[in-house]
């Protein structure tokens, strides 16, 4: 089984050819990115780079949701973030979606991003049916 996942909470990349995620049996592949879907370019409320992440954040788990995990599911995240000192910022706003000792793996790299956008995100989640008692 394959299933593109699309929510009306996070947007839908339209204009792009990918997909905000995608739910096998076992596991949702999520991406977050606080693109404005008329303008295709960084959405206005992210003023900050802390504003940016919740943004992507809060898509993240608008996605998940559709395939009935949340951002507790996420096992693996890979954040692209624009320059390094999007970093820490990055870091504070992101810290405060898990539990001290709960957080997925991460890796952080830092790459050229498309439509103004400094932080991307984009996840892997265990479906809870996939998780053993």
């Amino acid at each position: 089984m394959r299933r593109v996942l699309v929510s009306h909470n996070a947007p839908s990349f339209s204009r792009s050819p990918l997909s905000p995620g995608i739910e096998t049996e076992q596991f949702v592949f999520a991406v977050g990115m606080a693109v404005d879907e008329q303008t295709g370019t960084r959405m206005e409320a992210a003023v900050t780079v802390e504003d940016e992440t919740r943004i992507c954040l809060g898509a993240l788990d608008a996605v998940l949701k559709e395939a009935g995990c949340s951002l507790r599911d996420v096992v693996k995240t890979t954040v692209y973030l624009a320059a390094p000192e999007h970093y820490e910022p990055m870091n504070t706003a992101y810290r405060k979606y898990w539990n001290e000792g709960e957080e997925p793996v991460r890796c952080s790299l830092f790459v050229g991003l498309g439509a103004d956008c400094r932080v991307e995100i984009d996840a892997v989640a265990v479906k809870r049916s996939a998780k053993p008692p």
